[in-house]
């Protein structure tokens, strides 16, 4: 078997072999060209525009299509990937401009959600994403495919200490604000202009009382119909949005 064919597989199957590595794999045009100066190499079934693009920058292996599909992820593959190296960033990447705006994933475990919300900040114009130690992984397959690029339009930062972490964010003057179900105050009657973050849990357990106990405000969606809840991509969608429109629209 070729060796980067080989090294494609340990990586779709393996979290320990990501971290180890720091390289991931990434299928598709859009997130292939999205990938930038990132991509090591490419494997590719069909001479796709992107694949003549990268061919001057980077080593590219052409399979058959059995090959191909044999280490593709989805149902109907789109006939090239890349292995591509993690982006570093830290924390203070996260805050970099004038007035940041942060999104702290806490515990977060399916991969979906985490890549809506990592899209949606990117859309919103959001400074970073931090993503707690427990949360589902960020270079699984799923959870790449569903931000659909923005990983690698905004620094997203992995960090080990929870509590440490928001109080590094409280020294440098950041905003914390918690979103929480049982929270008295509505998300909008909250204020985002001024550097923030905001805190959003774990999709059964939502926050842990003692992350909540650090938070600035804490905020719930109001929901007056029928639903139990939102999901978290959903609902971080949705103070994101309110962000957006009080920093952008001057609350109106």
């Amino acid at each position: 078997m070729n060796e980067k064919i080989r090294l494609v597989r340990t990586l779709l199957e393996k979290r320990k072999a990501r971290k180890k590595e720091g390289r991931f794999v990434i299928e598709g045009p859009h997130l292939v060209e999205e990938a930038g100066d990132l991509i090591d190499f490419v494997i590719y079934a069909e001479n796709l525009p992107i694949v003549a693009k990268l061919k001057e920058k980077v080593d590219c292996l052409k399979v058959s299509k059995e090959q191909f599909a044999g280490i593709s992820e989805v149902e109907t593959p789109q006939w090239v990937l890349a292995v591509v190296r993690e982006a570093k960033h830290g924390v203070k990447d996260a805050l970099k401009g004038a007035n940041p705006l942060v999104i702290f994933c806490v515990e977060v475990q399916d991969p979906g959600n985490l890549g809506t919300i990592i899209r949606t900040a990117d859309a919103v114009g959001a400074t970073g994403v931090i993503v707690s130690k427990g949360s589902v992984d960020l270079y699984n397959g799923k959870t790449v495919r569903s931000t659909m690029g923005s990983l690698f339009h905004l620094p997203v930062v992995h960090v080990d200490e929870t509590k440490e972490t928001i109080e590094y964010l409280k020294e440098r003057k950041v905003w914390v604000v918690a979103t929480d179900m049982s929270a008295k105050k509505d998300y909008f009657s909250a204020e985002y202009k001024k550097p923030t973050v905001i805190l959003v849990g774990n999709e059964g357990a939502g926050l842990p009382k003692g992350i909540l106990a650090l938070a600035d405000d804490t905020v719930q969606i109001p929901m007056p119909g029928k639903a139990e809840s939102l999901n978290v991509g959903i609902s971080t969608a949705v103070v994101l949005y309110e962000a957006l429109r009080q920093r952008e629209y001057k609350g109106k």
